[in-house]
This record gives C-alpha cells, structure tokens and sequence, in this order.
C-alpha cells in the first residue's frame, strides 16, 4: 500500500485483521497499483498504457473478452489488445484488470462452485448495473460505476479466499450480508472493512478507502457531509442497488438530490431520454445475472467450474488461466461441488 496513507481507524483491532487478510490473500500483479493508481488519479493516453500493460502478470486477455475481440491464433496480441483499449478506454480497461486480477486469485483457491458462483454473478450484476448508471452521470462516468458495484463484494472475494469453509457456512446462513457479529465472530473483521482496504492495497488511495468505508460500514457520516466525492460515491451505490432491486430511485432524499439528472422533474410527464434508456439497460438485468463473463478465465461458469475441479484433482499448481487448461471429462466429477 502507499506509504503516505494512514487510516485513522487501523487502531482497532478489527482493521488489523482486514490489512493482514488483504496483504496476505489478495495477491495481485506486483505493478496493478501503480496502473491503477496512475489511471485513476492522471491522465494515461493509450501508448503510455500498453507500456504499462507489458509487465509480467497482467491478464491482458480479459480486455480482449470484454471489448469482443477474439484473438486469432498465432498472432502477436499486442494490436488487438490496443483496438481493445481504444474500445474501452484506458481508465475502465484499468478497473477491468483489476476486478479480473482478484477474481483469478480467488478462483486459484479452489473455491466450491456453491460459494464462487453466486457471489461472481451478484458481483458482476453490480458492476454491470454500476457501469449504465455511470454512463448516466458525467462527474461519476461508467468507470468508477463499475467501481463502485465491485467494492462491495471484493471484499467477500477475498475472505472466501482466506476462510474458504468458515466463509461458506458464513455466506450460506447470511447470504453475504447483514449480521456484522457473525462476520467478526467467523473472520475477526467485517466484509466492508476488508473491501475498503482493498481499494487502497489497488492502488486507489485513502479517498476511496475511506468512500468505501464510510459507503458500506455506515462510519464517518460528518466527513461525508463535506466532501463532495465521498458524497457521491455513497450516492452511486445507493442508486445501484435501488435499480438492481427494481425501484426508479433509492428511497433516500438525499442520494436522489445527489443527481437530479435521473429523476424527472415533478409535474411534467417527460422522462429524459438518457434516463429512459438507463432504465431499459438495468431491466434487462433484473431478475437474472449479468452475461458478462470477462472476469472468467473461460467462457461460461460452467466451463470454469470444471477446470477448477480439474486443477484441484490434479494438484495443478504453477499452471496460468490465461493460458487456458484441457479438462478431460471423465476427470470432472461431482467434485463440481
């Protein structure tokens, strides 16, 4: 993490807890932070991004997966990967290696596809739902939307990593949330306390750590009522999960105050067009999972679920997602668990 952050609040021991879970689990590529960091507080053109890209570690194909491009065999990546930026721009192609870099560690563990599955779809549902909202607001864009949608269940990713059969029993009786005694009784911390740390340990910096804190922990309210940024990221997760559930807006005044733009004057029956086709991006997404699969080393769940049964039975270690895997079928038992 960057030296010149100090969270005032690391002095309980809880938040102890969550930074030696964060540092010891969360393992991502060793120049992701400096990326994200670089990104999400600069301006990077595309150039200078794809010399970033080229440190070892990196799961560049997951842009190639999520800007559609497929790869052609035996052709040098570098100018697909390129196009791939230039669809997605550099900050959210940023945002995209890191939610890809967790999900890959989480998914090296060897979790139970039970646990994995669910809690990845809701995760990318939120991303995704935060990714049109974004788009909506031009001070919040889709990139930290997306952010935004990732922070809460990150932190679940990486305590399932951590504490793969307390976390089932945990998740499984909770759901993933509510119930902070459960959580700090079964992991010593919150969930939220280890996603705020995350944020910091990407490279994002104390604002954001502390936005993620404030956002899903409830602490801190003073400090959100003068910062503006702090303000509306708390907006933005509100609004995600008010359109994620259903609702036009969230019921809190102050988080529809916080972007008039998405709510319709009173007393006029114009809904503006970009709100129109917000609502219509999020219907599709409710009642089901988001189809984005760009987070997964293969193309669908099920296929991952098998090659991680694969990679357990076989004891698999040193072997790359990136480089994709060969599961024999009759090795794909109901280990699938």
């Amino acid at each position: 993490m960057d030296k010149d952050i100090s969270l005032h609040y690391l002095d309980e021991d809880s938040w102890a807890v969550a930074l030696d879970i964060v540092r010891s689990c969360a393992k991502i590529p060793p120049k992701l932070p400096h990326i994200m960091r670089a990104c999400w507080h600069g301006s990077v053109h595309p150039a200078q991004f794809m010399h970033f890209l080229a440190a070892p570690g990196l799961p560049v194909e997951c842009l190639l997966r999520a800007a559609g491009i497929s790869q052609q065999p035996g052709e040098p990546p570098g100018g697909q990967i390129l196009e791939a930026v230039d669809i997605l721009g550099v900050k959210a192609s940023a945002v995209m290696l890191a939610i890809n870099s967790l999900c890959e560690r989480t998914l090296d563990s060897g979790p139970a596809n039970r646990i994995w599955s669910p809690l990845f779809k809701e995760m990318m549902s939120e991303i995704e739902v935060g990714y049109h909202l974004g788009s909506s607001i031009e001070r919040v864009g889709h990139e930290q939307g997306m952010l935004v949608g990732f922070s809460r269940l990150a932190g679940l990713a990486v305590l399932l990593i951590r504490f793969p059969d307390p976390f089932a029993r945990w998740f499984t009786e909770t759901g993933g949330k509510g119930a902070p005694h459960l959580a700090l009784s079964a992991f010593g911390c919150e969930p939220y306390q280890v996603s705020s740390v995350l944020m910091q340990h990407l490279g994002l910096g104390a604002e954001v750590a502390l936005a993620t804190a404030s956002t899903l922990g409830g602490i801190d309210r003073e400090i959100l009522e003068v910062k503006s940024s702090l303000k509306d990221w708390a907006a933005t997760f509100k609004w995600i999960h008010a359109l994620k559930n259903g609702d036009e807006a969230p019921a809190c005044e102050e988080s529809r105050a916080a972007f008039p733009e998405l709510c319709p004057s009173e007393g006029t029956a114009i809904v503006p067009q970009h709100l129109i086709f917000l609502r219509e991006q999020v219907r599709e997404l409710q009642g089901k999972s988001s189809d984005w699969t760009w987070h997964l080393p293969l193309p669908s769940y099920e296929e991952t679920a098998q090659a991680i049964v694969y990679r357990v039975n076989s004891n698999a270690c040193g072997t790359t997602w990136t480089k994709g895997l060969v599961q024999p079928t009759a090795r794909l038992t109901a280990n699938t668990r």
